[in-house]
């Protein structure tokens, strides 16, 4: 009987588990991320703007060396690029890794862009995210970018 009693705390640890994985698949940070991007794929401002937090900054590194930058970008702008941008982008991500903290959450991830499927650049993100009432929210996006040896996860 006791085995049993065992055995059943045991299936019942390894379901919670398993539920709340799936839980942080579907409504955690890295849904989160995702769905920025399939936002951007499909050129939709309005499913980008739901993943983004109200004061939401965007910056990256331009240049390279001793000549690099930080420029950062007007979130109104990217927007705006999306929505013309008619479906001609898409950003994939691999290799991610999610940190988190109760209700903030760190997102890396390497990428590579395409532009009307061909390979433009590649780099890394790194985005940050709060979780409020209504979910995780990107606060800040920062990433690299590069021409030069980038993996090529589509075979473009």
């Amino acid at each position: 009987m006791r085995t049993f009693g065992i055995f059943v705390m045991a299936v019942a640890l390894v379901a919670a588990c398993q539920s709340d994985v799936s839980a942080q698949a579907t409504d955690g940070p890295l849904a989160a991320v995702e769905k920025l991007f399939l936002g951007m794929r499909m050129a939709n401002v309005s499913i980008v703007r739901e993943t983004l937090a109200p004061d939401v900054r965007i910056a990256a590194v331009a240049g390279v060396g001793g000549s690099a930058r930080i420029e950062a970008q007007d979130i109104e702008g990217f927007l705006r690029s999306i929505g013309v941008s008619q479906g001609a982008w898409n950003e994939q991500i691999y290799d991610v890794e999610v940190r988190s903290d109760d209700t903030m959450a760190s997102v890396w991830a390497p990428f590579t862009f395409y532009l009307n499927g061909r390979l433009s650049h590649c780099g890394v993100n790194s985005i940050e995210l709060l979780q409020d009432a209504e979910g995780w929210k990107i606060t800040q996006i920062s990433d690299t970018r590069r021409t030069a040896g980038c993996p090529d996860p589509l075979g473009a």
